[in-house]
């Protein structure tokens, strides 16, 4: 085989790989969180995805100050966080508390 024909293979290959996926995620409106409740082993990431337009943006807090995304402000918009600590943590959107979810996490089993 040619070094061309091997180089044009391992770069088809690279681009052939999946993305990294993230965990569950949680829809994000004015009126709630869906879904209310997730449980998750350490190191999952959750998407929190933007589902309705807000001036300013919808910003996702927990109650121990733990985690604040930036404004989400459009349908789409979305914001990645990995939870690395076990605990259960409160999360709402700071412009409409009664929007809100708990996640529990806990350690991986060896």
């Amino acid at each position: 085989m040619t070094r061309r024909f091997l180089l044009s293979l391992a770069v088809a290959c690279l681009f052939a790989l999946p993305a990294r996926a993230h965990g569950p995620t949680i829809e994000i409106s004015h009126s709630e969180m869906k879904p209310p409740l997730l449980n998750l082993f350490v190191g999952t990431t959750v998407h929190f995805a933007n589902t309705v337009a807000m001036p300013g943006g919808h910003v996702v807090v927990d109650e121990a100050g733990t985690l604040e995304s930036p404004p989400l402000e459009k349908p789409g918009d979305g914001w990645h966080y990995t939870f690395e600590e076990p605990g259960t943590y409160h999360v709402f959107v700071k412009q409409h508390p009664k929007a809100k979810a708990k996640i529990v996490v806990i350690p991986k089993k060896d």
